[in-house]
């Protein structure tokens, strides 16, 4: 059966909720520069720095340094004489130190997606790592995540009803990190002892996250090998860094799925000018199966304007052989604007993005949502359990927003997010979506941190949706 049209979701509606929206945001902003309203969070009388002089605390007045759950040579952060090490037959100078540390997340979550009877569960996440840090560039890292199978419905979980499966636990020591990571000058000084060679370039070979253009264009932890060369000059450039990346195995596809039959070759750039930061990154996938090869293109530039931090992107995936789920056909717009209001740290951001077609990610780790999660909390997934992200994540011929403001108290230990956000579909195969929620965060102890959101959602032609989770996260 056909449900009703949620009447305030009407295109109209939509366009001239937007256009009200945007008019708050620049009136707000001219409002907080002018001085006539004060920030939601504390405030500060002075907004430069000090010039009166301070003397630092001493170490015995700073706190106690945490540590982690292993820490073998020099402690992190830590003081004291360091290890004297000892020198390779290459000739460099490894000073060993190993570092075990890790955060666990636990929530319990309801939601209702307006499709699907209200779910309600608990869920745990354990994300451990082991860090060989060799020398202050050379490094291994290992990492696991021992109760989840990098799928939304295989996180360990219990369940409060069973529409989702019952409880479930996802044991294991799958290894979803692990890379050596380098620089040739640093790892083989003897080859160029003067200092006058070019041999600075970095490298890395593992499996290891990649992210570009925010994880908009990719968002994904692949099998790889990269090379790095940084401080690049060029008239009009304070600095160019360049990066050559081959991939061959856990690449994951817009429908989720790792496929270990396509490669990843990929160039990235970073360039940075007086104005800008520009960003231009290209990724090839030749895949084996069927109508999988897509090529993707990411340009953004990234700049201060007045009082204004802007973004500007554009982003496009482009499949050899047509539409399919592993690749799609589409480009997507993208705009962000935040300030900071006066006397404060808040922030009051305006996110705006447009697509045309289906853009696709060249790569998407399964429980990381689509690439509308940069766009705001609203579009994010928290990627643990169930709990997906309140508004649909993914660029299929849409159109939308994220309103938001940020603010802070008692040094950061304190935080509220309130945002409003909608998807427009321009398709017809879709249907619209607004929603409005809060995140909040409050340090409670040295390593632990609650966090607790909750949304409500208007759809069309389908029932209102809602959402509730409380998270606790400890890192030790």
């Amino acid at each position: 059966m056909t449900r009703p049209r949620n009447v305030w979701l009407t295109p109209l509606n939509i366009v001239s909720i937007g256009f009200l929206l945007m008019i708050l945001f620049f009136g707000l902003a001219t409002a907080a520069f002018a001085g006539w309203l004060y920030p939601l969070g504390e405030t500060r009388e002075k907004s430069r720095f000090s010039e009166e002089h301070i003397q630092l605390k001493a170490p015995s007045d700073t706190g106690n340094r945490p540590p982690l759950i292993f820490e073998g040579g020099d402690l992190f952060l830590g003081t004291g004489n360091l290890y004297e090490g000892f020198e390779t037959p290459w000739g460099a100078l490894w000073q060993p130190q190993l570092w075990v540390f890790a955060t666990v997340r636990t929530a319990v979550y309801t939601f209702e997606n307006g499709v699907q009877s209200p779910s309600a569960e608990w869920g745990t996440r354990v994300d451990l790592y082991a860090n060989l840090q060799l020398t202050g560039t050379e490094k291994i890292i290992v990492g696991f995540r021992p109760t989840d199978r990098n799928r939304l419905d295989r996180f360990s979980r219990v369940t409060f009803n069973n529409n989702r499966g019952g409880d479930q636990e996802e044991f294991n020591m799958d290894v979803r990190t692990l890379f050596f990571e380098g620089d040739f000058g640093s790892l083989f000084p003897g080859l160029d002892r003067a200092g006058v060679t070019q041999l600075d370039y970095g490298f890395t070979v593992g499996r290891q996250l990649l992210q570009y253009q925010e994880g908009i264009l990719l968002n994904d932890e692949v099998d790889i090998i990269g090379l790095v060369r940084n401080n690049i000059r060029f008239p009009g450039i304070s600095n160019l860094r360049t990066s050559i990346v081959y991939g061959w195995n856990e690449i994951g596809r817009s429908n989720a799925g790792n496929n270990n039959a396509a490669k990843f070759i990929g160039f990235f750039n970073s360039i940075d000018t007086h104005v800008s930061t520009i960003n231009l990154d290209v990724v090839f996938i030749p895949d084996s199966v069927k109508d999988g090869d897509g090529y993707y293109v990411g340009l953004a530039t990234i700049q201060r304007i007045g009082h204004f931090n802007t973004a500007f992107r554009i982003n496009a995936s482009i499949a050899e052989n047509g539409n399919n789920d592993k690749v799609g056909d589409g480009v997507l717009l993208s705009s962000e604007i935040s300030f900071t209001p006066h006397k404060s740290d808040d922030i009051v951001y305006l996110n705006l993005f447009v697509s045309s077609g289906n853009f696709t990610q060249a790569g998407r780790e399964p429980v990381v949502g689509g690439p509308l999660g940069a766009f705001g909390i609203l579009f994010a997934s928290p990627s643990l359990g169930n709990f997906a992200s309140e508004l649909n994540s993914f660029a299929d011929d849409v159109a939308g927003f994220a309103l938001g403001y940020e603010a802070f108290w008692d040094n950061h230990r304190r935080s509220l997010t309130l945002e409003v956000a909608a998807r427009k579909d321009m398709g017809g195969d879709g249907f619209d979506d607004l929603a409005v929620g809060f995140e909040f965060r409050q340090r409670l102890a040295q390593r632990l941190q609650l966090q607790v959101d909750a949304h409500r959602s208007f759809q069309e032609f389908r029932d209102d949706g809602y959402g509730f989770r409380t998270e606790l996260q400890y890192q030790f």
